[in-house]
């Protein structure tokens, strides 16, 4: 058995391409590199999936357990050149006279055919995969993979760039023949320099250094037996028996000043964002699992159905696939269907979008398409429009027909996140150029203020958000004139219940939250007595709103949250009630057939709730709060009026 080592690409005569220009095909693009990381990996990934199952992808962020560092050190330097050009041999020496820490990034996937095919790239290619000699050993390769995302694979640069070591292992498993494989090699890209060989003449390298069974001038990678024994030796993680897939190791990563907990959370985050439409559960077992790990533990990645932000994306993404209000986009000349684009418009409560969405443009709610082709993974979010409320999101998916997959796919930069149309000519140029012509033209509608649903007065949104004083889209605080009852006088108080009926409510709003409230003795959570009580004295009681609605995510969708609070003491019956409000202020009374309206889902206090729209306190406290809970309806203002209620009548209401 030989042992591996390092072998250094020297230049040949014909010349060929240095590690230097490799690096500078990504360019500066316009996210960050751990972004760029999690696109291009999880592409390469989603390329090779077997189908019929789910790709396991999983990020693990660590450290080189003690127990490796020897193996580390005396395997990973064998034939390293004596150059500061060469980073690795900084990395490891650097920490030779301490306890060697080196932290690793693993990129791994199962469910994956691995990386196959011939190992050298001088043999013919035939009816055999070239996925090994595309990733380890050629740059520019054109894909092999039918409705893939990569196109000639310059974006595998990113691996080396985010290593200070500019250095990654590969550790596959594939299929060879009718036998599985294990494969390991080590990659190096550093900088073209030029070195002494073993007769003293010195020669220009190009900066590729590869780690393996060197044979001549090519380096074969570990196989086998060889192969299992050097990852054990190295810590990698072990393929199973029946297992395939690959794991690329990327060795001291560099993500700047971030912690390692931050950029962890920021990968789980960017999972979520970048690539939603493949990880959604109803794509059943064609889907990718993803996963992200920091020394041993578990970072939970968003799911896309109950993220905030996302999910708007997620529903127009099932409206495309079920074909619920789909719209075709045409070229007009040269004629040519686009491909096709779904919308969908939801309340959202005000939030921070994690940084990973920040990246890609998502800084507040979602006003954007994405843009998707054959694989399904985000090319970019594409803005739109802002909408006229901060609670009202509205997204959109435009997946380009596979017919004109190619086009889309030219027209993407190496990093394949955006469609650049100045880079194509003729007709492709035309056809990418005239999409987003078509989704200007679209969001252009979309967007517009929504008429109010009535069969009286009609007026867009935004006219009645100006005609109550408020900034509604979906909701903007009180009605100009919400009433406030203010607590009722000592001779109030004395003349009882059956004098005088307090007065409630009503204000305008769409939204959701939740609340804290103290509790009330001698009762339950809801302030109602163990028994009734024997005697009939009563004071004047009421209720009224007490701040402004506010927004709460829910299982069912978007509530609205109203709190209240009790003036005077004694029985109170109170009930709350939901409409839509229309131009002249007042709400909507006859709402048209088989229209959406909002309603009272019932009160809450503390963490007790009340389901209805009545709530009945035996003996309300004067301070003792309440809320109120809405289910809203997008695009629309929603007026909420509660009301004191004696003998099941309504005795005085807000306006």
């Amino acid at each position: 058995m030989t042992h591996p080592r390092w072998y250094s690409q020297p230049f040949p005569p014909a010349g060929s391409i240095s590690a230097e220009g490799i690096k500078r095909t990504l360019g500066k693009p316009p996210i960050p590199w751990p972004a760029i990381l999690v696109r291009e990996a999880a592409q390469n990934s989603w390329d090779a999936r077997l189908g019929g199952r789910s790709v396991e992808f999983t990020l693990n962020l660590a450290v080189v357990p003690p127990q490796h560092a020897n193996a580390w050190r005396s395997l990973l330097l064998e034939g390293a050149p004596h150059s500061d050009r060469f980073p690795l041999r900084q990395t490891l020496r650097s920490r030779e006279n301490e306890s060697l820490m080196v932290r690793t990034l693993t990129v791994g996937d199962r469910g994956t055919k691995g990386l196959g095919g011939p190992t050298r790239a001088d043999v013919a290619r035939g009816d055999e995969p070239r996925d090994w000699v595309s990733f380890v050993l050629n740059v520019g390769d054109p894909p092999d993979t039918k409705r893939g995302g990569g196109t000639y694979g310059y974006g595998k640069g990113i691996l080396y760039q985010t290593s200070r070591a500019g250095t990654i292992l590969v550790h596959t498993r594939t299929m060879v023949g009718a036998e599985l494989q294990t494969r390991l090699i080590g990659i190096c890209l550093g900088e073209s320099m030029e070195l002494s060989d073993e007769l003293s003449r010195t020669r220009p390298y190009t900066g590729r250094h590869w780690w393996g069974e060197v044979e001549s001038e090519h380096v074969e990678p570990l196989i086998g037996v060889q192969a299992v024994a050097a990852a054990e030796a190295l810590g990698l993680r072990p393929f199973a028996p029946d297992e395939t897939g690959t794991d690329v190791v990327i060795v001291d990563p560099d993500f700047g000043e971030d912690t390692d907990e931050e950029i962890a959370r920021y990968l789980a985050d960017a999972l979520a964002w970048n690539l939603w439409p493949i990880m959604l559960e109803q794509r059943g077992t064609e889907r990718l699992i993803a996963q992200v790990w920091h020394n041993g533990l578990n970072v939970p990645v968003p799911v896309p159905e109950k993220t905030r932000g996302l999910r708007t994306f997620v529903a127009a993404y099932r409206r495309l696939v079920t074909g619920d209000e789909v719209s075709t986009l045409m070229c007009g000349n040269p004629k040519q269907a686009l491909g096709q684009l779904a919308l969908e418009r939801q309340l959202i409560p005000p939030y921070e979008p994690p940084a990973a969405a920040q990246d890609l443009g998502i800084t507040t709610a979602p006003h954007h398409v994405c843009l998707l082709r054959a694989p399904e993974l985000v090319v970019k979010y594409h803005a739109g429009p802002e909408p006229i409320s901060a609670n009202l999101a509205y997204a959109g998916v435009f997946r380009a027909f596979d017919d004109m997959d190619r086009t889309y796919a030219a027209a993407e930069p190496p990093t394949h996140d955006d469609w650049v149309f100045a880079q194509l000519d003729g007709r492709g140029r035309t056809f990418v150029r005239t999409t987003f012509v078509r989704i200007k033209e679209r969001l252009a509608e979309f967007a517009r203020p929504a008429e109010i649903k009535s069969t009286g007065t009609r007026a867009p949104l935004g006219a009645v958000s100006n005609f109550l004083g408020s900034l509604v889209a979906a909701a903007a605080g009180f009605g100009a004139a919400s009433p406030i009852v203010p607590p009722a006088t000592s001779a109030e108080r004395r003349a009882g219940a059956d004098d005088v009926a307090g007065v409630g409510g009503a204000w305008t709003h769409e939204g959701s939250a939740t609340s804290s409230y103290p509790s009330v003795e001698d009762g339950d959570a809801l302030g109602r007595a163990a028994s009734p009580p024997t005697a009939s004295r009563r004071g004047r009681v009421s209720i009224r709103p007490d701040g402004e609605p506010y927004f709460e995510d829910s299982e069912i969708g978007l509530l609205l949250v109203q709190e209240t609070v009790v003036v005077g003491s004694g029985h109170l019956i109170a009930r709350a009630t939901a409409g839509i409000t229309v131009a002249d202020g007042s709400r909507e009374q006859d709402p048209p057939a088989g229209s959406d309206e909002p309603y009272v889902i019932g009160w809450r206090t503390g963490a007790h709730e009340e389901r209805g729209d009545t709530v009945n306190l035996i003996d309300a406290v004067a301070g003792q709060r309440l809320s109120v809970v809405v289910r809203p309806v997008p695009d629309t203002i929603t007026q909420i009026d509660v009301a004191v209620v004696r003998d099941e009548e309504v005795v005085t209401s807000g306006r």
